[in-house]
């Protein structure tokens, strides 16, 4: 059964849209005025004491899109990023989630935004717990699904732990998501950090940061109840035409992002960031249709 939390506390990976949001939602989508979609491979590296010792390409893939469409002077925003591996590729290994994030604006201002997020649960704390995961074959996955949205009114958020079947990857977290943000939010009640403002979402306020291209910012997001510091700090990589940010979250977890500098407009070329401390994933803008050879 799921836990129901109204009000403040807990963060990545986001919707709720009922009542007039889910209205304007539903008017808007049928003509997006901005779209934006990239496609990565992702590689993996096996860390120990900060040194790589195994390295494996193609291990699985991620997409990012960003949708936004505008009716006078309303504009709904709309990202999805969903990742994980090849389990053909892992001897059966798969771990996968995605957020999708929809943040509305009026006259510039946001008055609305919300959530729904997903992972595959991972209970790997160590390389050997890693090792042994891949020996296992389920007949189904467990995951962790979280719901949440922001207003003036304040906040609400849903932490559920379901089940998905075993032969589910990360291509299907698209047709997930659809299912998992039809279950419908209580309104939001004003409370704690949450209270009586809105907050935009983890994905929204990147993006935001990348559009504005300062050199260093601070900017804040709330996930689950809870507000958390993003804080970004940008440099030139040398002999190249990219830009890295390098970017961290209040409560340690820390990542980075490659980019165009001859356009800052558009997605992330690269993606750096380490979920286990043993484990540190690197997502490539993917040029060709991915590798599905076993090996």
């Amino acid at each position: 059964m799921g836990t129901l939390w109204c009000g403040t506390r807990r963060s990545i990976f986001q919707l709720a849209l009922d009542g007039l949001f889910a209205g304007a939602t539903s008017r808007l989508c049928a003509a997006p005025a901005f779209q934006q979609r990239m496609e990565y491979r992702v590689n993996a590296a096996v860390v120990v004491a900060y040194v790589p010792v195994l390295f494996k390409q193609n291990v699985g893939g991620a997409c990012l899109t960003v949708e936004q469409t505008a009716v006078g002077q309303e504009t709904v925003t709309r990202l999805d990023f969903a990742a994980g591996t090849w389990p053909h590729r892992l001897k059966g290994f798969n771990r996968f989630g995605a957020t999708r994030e929809t943040v509305r604006e009026e006259n510039g201002a946001l008055t609305e935004s919300a959530y729904v997020s997903f992972m595959a649960s991972s209970h790997e704390k160590n390389f050997s717990e890693a090792r042994e995961a891949f020996r296992t074959s389920p007949h189904s996955l467990p995951i962790t699904v979280a719901q949440g949205r922001s207003t003036s009114a304040g906040c609400v958020f849903r932490i559920e732990h379901s089940t998905v079947p075993a032969d589910s990857s990360w291509q299907d977290c698209l047709d997930l998501a659809d299912a998992f943000e039809q279950t419908p939010l209580p309104p939001a009640a004003p409370d704690g950090e949450c209270a009586a403002r809105v907050l935009p979402t983890f994905l929204y306020t990147l993006r935001r940061v990348l559009l504005s291209d300062p050199p260093a910012a601070t900017t804040f997001y709330t996930h689950n109840g809870k507000v958390y510091r993003l804080r970004t700090r940008s440099q030139v990589a040398p002999y190249s035409n990219q830009v890295v940010l390098d970017c961290s979250i209040s409560g340690g977890t820390e990542f980075k992002l490659w980019l165009d500098s001859r356009n800052r407009n558009a997605l992330p070329l690269k993606i750096e960031f380490r979920p286990k401390s043993f484990l540190r994933l690197t997502l490539e803008q993917e040029k060709h249709e991915p590798d599905k050879t076993s090996f």
